[in-house]
This record gives structure tokens, sequence and C-alpha cells, in this order.
């Protein structure tokens, strides 16, 4: 992250904790402004709490705890936490952190969900040097840019947007890559990454 994003994500989150404090201060001084203020104190809480999870998870790129495992009943089980449709998957043993792939794998969730009406379709295609999870939503595609930004994230339509740049994040530390060119959103990993 460059330093430009990384000070206004420390502003934002600077920001996020001084709102919650004048609104927790504002409800302690006057009890009756809980029911106008409360939930807009519980969404910036969860805000600051997504972001907080996120810059752990960029964090923990430094230095993933890989271990070999059956791709197929890992990522059924993500897709059955996210109520996705049945994942297409072979049967397939890959070296790779369990808990960094499942941040990017709910990352791109979060992000068919939030911007492309969900996900339509999860399915993993493997050759004999490497594996490509496609997960297909029910946009129109990546908007214009978003692959260039990725590049450099900074702004992001007036906010910083972690999302995609940790799933970039977690790609690069297994030795793969997120493709944005066209739908579906598609990631590609080498297999038996040491």
């Amino acid at each position: 992250m460059n330093p430009t994003c990384q000070r206004r994500l420390s502003h934002d989150l600077r920001g996020s904790v001084a709102n919650l404090r004048m609104g927790l201060q504002a409800c302690i001084e006057t009890p009756s402004l809980l029911t106008q203020l409360g939930e807009a104190l519980l969404q910036e809480v969860d805000r600051l709490d997504r972001r907080l999870i996120q810059l752990s998870w960029m964090g923990r790129c430094a230095q993933p705890q890989k271990q070999e495992c059956n791709l197929q009943p890992v990522l059924a089980a993500w897709a059955q936490e996210r109520g996705l449709p049945e994942v297409e998957c072979p049967p397939l043993r890959v070296s790779f952190d369990p808990d960094l792939i499942k941040a990017a794998f709910f990352q791109l969730c979060d992000n068919a969900e939030a911007h492309a009406g969900g996900v339509n379709q999860v399915r993993v295609v493997a050759d004999d040097s490497c594996w490509q999870l496609q997960l297909t939503d029910r946009g129109a595609g990546w908007p214009e840019g978003l692959a260039d930004w990725l590049q450099d994230p900074q702004l992001w339509r007036g906010q910083i947007a972690l999302g995609l740049p940790l799933v970039q994040k977690v790609l690069s530390c297994h030795g793969g890559n997120l493709l944005m060119d066209r739908p579906p959103a598609s990631w590609i990993l080498p297999l038996g990454v040491p």
C-alpha cells in the first residue's frame, strides 16, 4: 500500500473511532439519543471492524501458514457457509494457507453481493501446473479502470476499498494472481506451492 493510501486509511480509521466516541458521549449525556444514533453507531462499529480484519489478513500474508489439503471439501464448506451453490471442483490436493484463501474467497463473495447481485457459480479448473478458481457473479463485469486501480490501490469511488487488494495480496503470497480482464472473477494459483 502506498504512503498516500496509508495516510488516508489511518485518517479514516481515526475518524471512525472519533465518530464512535462522539456518538457514545452524546448518548451518555442524553440517553434518549440512543434511539436515534444506535443504528448509525453499530454501522460505524461494523465498518471499523471490517477494516481492521482486512488489515490483519494483509499483515498475515507476510508469513502464510501453508498446509497440504484436499481443496474440494474445503471450498464446499466455505460455499455452504455463505449459502452459495455447490462448487464444481475435482478432487485436488494443494498446498495453501486455508485461512488466507478463505479470507480472499469471502472478499470476492462480499464484492459480488455488494456490487453484482450475488454469486451465480463457483468452479475450479485444474491442469498439471495450476488451479484456477472461477467465481461468476450476477453483474455485468468489472467496472472500467478497476484492474488498473488494483495495481496501485488508492481510492475507489471516494473510499479506500481494501477487499480486492486483499484478494490480490493473498494470491500473490501464494504465487498466484487475480484475473480481472473479464467475468468471471478468477484467480490462478500454482499447484503444490511450497
